[in-house]
């Protein structure tokens, strides 16, 4: 059960309050002891930030589970911060950095095409290579990450519709894209038989 920290702060002030007064009263230097309570209270935090050897264990043991090092490395990560004794996450993690990352046998390419595939695009091999290469330059290694990539740089090259867009086509139909796959807003998609169909409106 969590103590409210300002009951704990109101005991440590009217603690040292008390002290200072003996010090004026008495004449001496004021001093301070922390009561027993309150040094239990320090030792029952100081527990609950310690990762005891079973749960070192069971961390260690769910994140074999995970088949990539990069999402290994990106489970091992979240804990840090999170104990008092963090070296055997540090140690986990260094030994994991030290092993490349298969781009292909890993989930990589397929989350590099399911966000190419929601913009009904197809991913050009290029592509997947230049973010591979960006990943490596930049330290991503985790799948979450490289999908994060992905994502950001078909927006950033003009690939992704915006509701505006998906707007416009409701009204003009499919916006057409350029051979790179960016999107020629403001332009309809040429139709022949539409042409012929206004041609004959037009000359009756």
């Amino acid at each position: 059960m969590p103590f409210p920290l300002a009951a704990i702060a109101g005991g440590l002030a009217s603690g040292a309050g008390s002290a200072a007064v003996g010090g004026l009263l008495g004449g001496g230097a004021p001093t301070y002891e922390p009561s027993p309570l309150m040094q239990a209270l320090g030792e029952y935090g100081q527990q609950q930030l310690i990762a005891s050897p079973t749960l070192k264990k069971q961390i260690r043991a769910e994140a074999r589970t995970f088949g990539s090092p990069g999402a290994k490395e990106a489970f091992l990560q979240s804990y840090m911060g999170t104990f008092a004794n963090p070296a055997f996450l540090e140690k986990t993690l260094t030994r994991s950095y030290k092993k490349p990352i298969d781009w292909e046998a890993g989930p990589y390419r397929s989350l590099a095409s399911q966000a190419y595939g929601q913009q009904g695009l197809n991913m050009p091999e290029e592509d997947f290579q230049r973010l591979v290469n960006v990943a490596k330059s930049t330290g991503i290694r985790s799948p979450s990450a490289f999908s994060d990539l992905t994502r950001q740089d078909l927006i950033a090259s003009d690939r992704v519709k915006t509701p505006y867009d998906i707007e416009w086509e409701q009204q003009f139909g499919t916006m057409p894209r350029d051979k790179q796959g960016r999107l020629l807003r403001g332009k309809k998609a040429y139709s022949a038989q539409g042409v012929k169909d206004l041609a004959s409106l037009l000359l009756g």
